[in-house]
């Protein structure tokens, strides 16, 4: 009797220390509280346009410069003025540069024909002979006049601010040489400037 329940107590002991272990598992494998968030972001790109005016006040981008030259004579020098902003919308400022796209019609008269462009950043100041060299920065003809019939692009570029801030004028001069050829009378031609804009980078 007593090896039977030395047995016997053996085997509680040994079904004991094994609950005792099945208990230390499963206390292990209980799972950890977790929690997710999210943060998201919304963008929106900026504008950068711009505007022409050939007076200082009317932005409609008109775009036909008003010189003087209905009839021209040589040594005679006429003017026009074109002014360049971003619109009120434009979020970003940037550079404008002025290029020339020579003659649309070559004949005598548009291959004698000269000019030079002066740009400055005050809209009040005229344009006319005292703009050359006046204040602001000889883009076209600073040596001299250039050739109607070229088509250079200025060295220098031009500032913009944004939403319209400021206005970058410009004064273009024509000019008819005394030596102009007897040929270009009655004769007439166009030139197109282009106004190329680029935003560029704040703060850069």
């Amino acid at each position: 009797m007593r090896q039977r329940r030395r047995l016997r107590n053996r085997r509680i002991k040994a079904i004991l220390a094994g609950g005792l272990v099945f208990g230390v598992g499963a206390t292990a494998t209980v799972a950890a509280w977790t929690d997710t968030e999210e943060a998201s972001g919304s963008f929106e790109a900026g504008r950068f346009n711009i505007e022409l005016s050939v007076d200082g006040s009317d932005w409609t981008n008109t775009s036909t410069m008003t010189f003087d030259a209905g009839s021209m004579y040589p040594g005679q020098k006429v003017y026009a003025p074109v002014f360049v902003r971003t619109t009120s919308t434009t979020s970003i400022g940037g550079e404008v540069t002025v290029s020339g796209g020579g003659i649309q019609n070559p004949n005598a008269f548009a291959s004698a024909l000269t000019y030079r462009a002066v740009a400055r950043t005050s809209s009040g100041t005229g344009c006319d002979a005292n703009s050359f060299p006046g204040p602001g920065t000889v883009i076209f003809g600073e040596d001299g006049g250039v050739a109607l019939s070229s088509r250079p692009t200025a060295a220098a570029s031009q500032e913009l601010e944004s939403a319209g801030a400021a206005v970058q004028a410009y004064c273009f001069e024509v000019t008819l040489p005394t030596n102009a050829p007897n040929e270009a009378q009655g004769l007439s031609t166009s030139h197109t400037w282009t106004f190329t804009a680029e935003s560029t980078t704040p703060g850069s």
